[in-house]
């Protein structure tokens, strides 16, 4: 990512991943720009049980889960929420949180959910035949 479109205001740790320009985890990917899952976002705010707001960085690529910083206030937070939304339309009498867990930070994230994942990949797909 264009060093211009990473804003300061963002945690730290997503910061450092986006300056390496590190995107491609697979099966997760990190954002190529801010607005890539805006829709998520509003996904989330609608189906979230707690009602609350998320800046989505990150999704896997083979279902609907994502990864989302908490905003708090207007605030993005340090805390990676990691979610897998229904994408209802319109209000639901659904019950059941969509979060599936809860992050101290981006490396907290990486390293104990996206790590592990590209690991299973890895264990089923040779690396020479990608």
């Amino acid at each position: 990512m264009e060093q211009s479109k990473i804003d300061k205001n963002w945690p730290n740790a997503l910061r450092w991943f986006l300056i390496q320009n590190l995107h491609s985890f697979t099966p997760w990917h990190i954002f190529d720009s801010a607005d890539e899952f805006d829709f998520a976002a509003k996904a989330f705010e609608r189906d979230d049980t707690s009602k609350g707001n998320v800046f989505v960085f990150a999704s896997r690529q083979d279902n609907d889960d994502f990864a989302g910083l908490e905003v708090i206030n207007g605030k993005i937070t340090d805390k990676v929420i990691y979610f897998h939304s229904v994408f209802a339309t319109g209000e639901s009498d659904r019950s059941w949180n969509i979060v599936n867990a809860v992050y101290d930070d981006v490396f907290d994230f990486m390293s104990k959910q996206v790590i592990p994942d590209m690991k299973d990949w890895a264990l089923t797909d040779d690396a020479s035949e990608l």
